[in-house]
């Protein structure tokens, strides 16, 4: 555990804030609290979640966030370059190229268990065709042995007595309620343009957009139309949050001043940046599943 680690835990239970009280307190997943007080860093997504979420820990037990991450500069993972457009838009083909891999190798396997079938097939003909012909000489060779067939054996009913019993069974299967399956939530990068950064949701129709500052921060959301969504287009400040409900809306039109300052979540699930602009506009089309 690092010492900056401890030094947020200590000030947590000072206060007598459990995890779960902080998390309602941060909106920061639990999950991503615990790792930040145990050091380990590599679990949370990216370089810039890390710094923004020190620092709304420290605000919310009382701590100088900035001045904690200038102090243990030391024990932070190193900033990465962000990647370039071509490379996200070029991403996608790559695994495309890559899942082809597998199925060429298995090819030729496959080609040799068909042959190997299909010669058994050929040895099954001429078998059946020798089996026939000796049955063929035996019956010229019987004479006029009467032959008495043999008498049906019982067993050979119950399959049709199973099959009346069958659309009834399956009658009261059909009356089975199913209940419906969720729709997994996926929020896909759909490509870069300007200062535009343009994401696909698929998911459940019930979206719910959230904002969290923390710092001085402008932001406006609007809808498809034109239309602003939030209660005032306006700068956020420190420690302010508000959430917008999408459930009716097909497309929702953000414009960020610093994105250093401001966490975005859809459906608890935050919505990351990925450009480092200052302004940038984020533009989520919605694709329900149900």
């Amino acid at each position: 555990m690092g010492q900056l680690g401890n030094k947020l835990k200590q000030a947590r239970l000072d206060q007598g804030l459990s995890l779960d009280q902080l998390n309602e307190r941060t909106k920061i997943q639990k999950h991503y609290l615990e790792e930040i007080e145990t050091g380990n860093y590599s679990a949370i997504p990216g370089t810039f979640y890390v710094r923004a979420f020190i620092k709304r820990y420290a605000q919310a037990v009382g701590l100088d966030g900035e001045a904690l991450l200038r102090e243990h500069q030391g024990e932070l993972p190193e900033e990465q370059p962000e990647a370039s457009p071509a490379e996200h838009l070029t991403r996608r083909p790559d695994k495309k190229q890559r899942s082809n891999g597998p199925v060429s190798e298995s090819m030729p396997k496959v080609l040799v268990a068909l042959f190997i079938v299909f010669i058994l097939l050929v040895i099954w003909y001429f078998y059946l065709l020798s089996t026939s012909g000796n049955d063929l000489q035996q019956e010229e060779e019987g004479g006029d042995v009467e032959y008495e067939s043999p008498s049906e054996p019982q067993e050979e009913q119950q399959p049709e007595a199973a099959e009346e019993e069958s659309p009834a069974a399956e009658a009261e299967e059909s009356t089975e309620p199913q209940e419906p399956k969720e729709p997994e939530a996926q929020l896909e990068l759909e490509g870069m343009s300007g200062e535009t950064t343009t994401y696909t949701f698929s998911g459940p129709a019930d979206r719910q957009l959230e904002f969290s500052a923390d710092g001085a921060s402008w932001l406006s959301v609007k809808d498809e139309g034109g239309s602003e969504l939030l209660s005032l287009a306006r700068v956020f400040e420190a420690g302010e949050t508000e959430a917008v409900d999408l459930s009716n809306e097909t497309e929702v039109f953000m414009r960020i001043g610093d994105y250093m300052m401001l966490t975005i979540e859809l459906n608890g699930e935050i919505v990351p940046y990925e450009q480092e602009r200052k302004p940038q506009n984020i533009i989520i089309r919605f694709d329900d599943a149900e």
